[in-house]
Formats: structure tokens, C-alpha cells, sequence
């Protein structure tokens, strides 16, 4: 009867011990749900840093900015002479839809909108509907009007 006991007893400790381990499994799968929706929830999300801005360097014929003036960029800027872009510029070298200035999260570009006098980037002229890299500090030429990008 005594060996009887002991193979009962075996096999119920077996069983026990899979189910804390079961139970051991469990406990850690919702610790780490619980963790994990923390790190997802969209309101503690930090705010985005703004991109960056435009130095006016030279004013050309558009008499409402002013030399030294800063620009703020948004993560896509239009520029040009129509009053629904980001950047008006009263120049009367500047398209409608002259530019766009994009960020990436890391760095920015331009694309000339198909203007008739182009847009310059550190002297070099873009080529239409053709995003180029604009780093930091990059002097932008549109119509008569330069501008430096700035952090």
C-alpha cells in the first residue's frame, strides 16, 4: 500500500508543479501586456520638435519681409506668391506655387513647383518637380529673395 501512496503522491506533485509553471507563464504575459500598453498610449507621446526656419537674408522686391526676419517651418512648407501657401512672398520674380520645403524627421529637401525663374539651392538651380537635399545652413534663392536654413 506504501508504494501505492508514493506514485500518487508523484503524480499529483508532477501536475502541482506544471501548473506553476502554467500559472508562472500566465503572470508574466500580462506583466508584459501591461508594460507594453504603456509605451503605446499616444498621449504620452512626446511633441514633435519643431523642424526648423528660414533666416531672410536678402529681401529683393517683396517689401514685407524684413532682413534677419524668422520664417517657421511647418514638416511641408509651401512657398510661393499665392495667398493659400505656407510662406507668401510678394516678390515679382515668384511663381503662385514656387516651392516646397520638406522634413523627413531627419533632414530637409526642396522641390521646385515648375516655376518660371527657378529655385536655387547654394548657387545650384533645382531641377523642376525633383526633390533635393537642403542641409542646415543651405542658402535658398527664390526669385530675389535668399534665404538661410536654420535649426
Amino acid at each position: 500500500m506504501e508504494f501505492v501512496g508514493w506514485n500518487t503522491l508523484l503524480f499529483v506533485s508532477k501536475w502541482v508543479f506544471i501548473g506553476l509553471i502554467y500559472l508562472a507563464l500566465f503572470v508574466v504575459l500580462i506583466a508584459v501586456r501591461r508594460e507594453m500598453a504603456l509605451r503605446i498610449r499616444p498621449e504620452q507621446a512626446p511633441a514633435a520638435p519643431e523642424p526648423g526656419r528660414l533666416q531672410v537674408l536678402a529681401v529683393g522686391s517683396d517689401a514685407n519681409l524684413r532682413r534677419g526676419e524668422m520664417l517657421a517651418l511647418k514638416a511641408e512648407t509651401r512657398l510661393g506668391a499665392d495667398p493659400e501657401n505656407d510662406v507668401v512672398l510678394h516678390d515679382r520674380y515668384v511663381s503662385g506655387r514656387h516651392a516646397r520645403l520638406r522634413w523627413d524627421g531627419s533632414a530637409w529637401s526642396i522641390e521646385d513647383l515648375g516655376s518660371r525663374n527657378g529655385t536655387f539651392v547654394d548657387g545650384r538651380r533645382c531641377e523642376a518637380h525633383v526633390p533635393q537635399a537642403a542641409p542646415l545652413g543651405a542658402m535658398i534663392q527664390i526669385g530675389d529673395t535668399t534665404f538661410k536654413l536654420v535649426g
